[in-house]
């Protein structure tokens, strides 16, 4: 009959002498019929003897300052201190970096907000269309139908004729506090001029002003919750003409 089979405790246990006689004897002959497991045991009791031969006479070594406890406690303390100094700094960074982003908002939000900065927009990307433009061409009385219907409200749409600009079309844009529309004029030379209009409820009536932003100028203003602004190019020198033609009431 073969040895019964021995587990790594009880090699271990076999090793440093703790298995009782019975099973003492049965690991031995286990050993006997297992090469692998007696080379294992081996190996370990060889490193038992070099870990006792190693610590032999360990009372007569010399001092080792490093293991002083008093000397382990301040260099924990160091560890402790580097690693609060590195929190703090990192902190102090990511402060810094918010201050830095909340004043790029401010920069982007101040720039966003520039008086009717949508109407110059949407001339960019409407006024220069040579198709689709437009979204609806009527004459003027379906036009302005169209449009109050649209936005919730009556609209005015000056004739631009006696400047040489007839009436283009309309399209419907949005913006975050309700529909706008830009209506287009063109002159026989292709120029055009947008009238635009657009919720604005939350500028003071009577805001008005004038502003040019990459060769476009806008005339706007403010009046019944409403803005408006005249936006063509400007090196057209009938944009101004036009713009101070237009009426400020709508």
């Amino acid at each position: 009959m073969s040895a019964a089979p021995a587990s790594e405790e009880e090699l271990h246990a076999f090793l440093d002498g703790q298995l009782e006689v019975q099973r003492c004897a049965e690991v031995r002959a286990f050993l006997a019929s297992s090469p692998a497991a007696a080379a294992r045991v081996a190996t370990w009791r060889r490193d038992a003897e070099g870990l006792r031969a190693a610590l032999a006479g360990i009372e007569t070594w010399p001092p080792n300052p490093s293991l002083d406890p008093a000397v382990i406690r301040r260099r924990m303390r160091g560890r402790a201190v580097r690693r609060a100094s590195r929190s703090v700094c990192l902190l102090l960074a990511l402060g810094l970096a918010g201050l830095v982003g909340w004043y790029a908002r401010g920069v982007h939000t101040g720039l966003a907000g520039l008086p009717m900065q949508d109407a110059m927009d949407a001339y960019r990307v409407f006024g220069s269309a040579r198709t689709h433009a437009i979204e609806i061409q009527t004459p003027y009385r379906s036009m302005r139908t169209w449009l109050s219907g649209r936005l919730g409200r009556s609209v005015v749409l000056p004739d631009l004729s006696s400047r040489g600009f007839k009436l283009l079309g309309a399209r419907l844009l949005a913006t975050s506090e309700g529909a706008a529309a830009m209506v287009l004029y063109e002159a026989d030379g292709g120029e055009r001029i947008s009238f635009y209009l657009r919720p604005a409820g939350q500028l003071n009536p009577g805001t008005k002003g004038w502003r040019e932003d990459r060769g476009l100028r806008a005339r706007y203003w403010y009046s019944q919750g409403y803005g408006f602004a005249v936006v063509g190019r400007a090196d057209d020198p009938r944009t101004s003409e036009v713009q101070n033609d237009f009426p400020a009431a709508m």
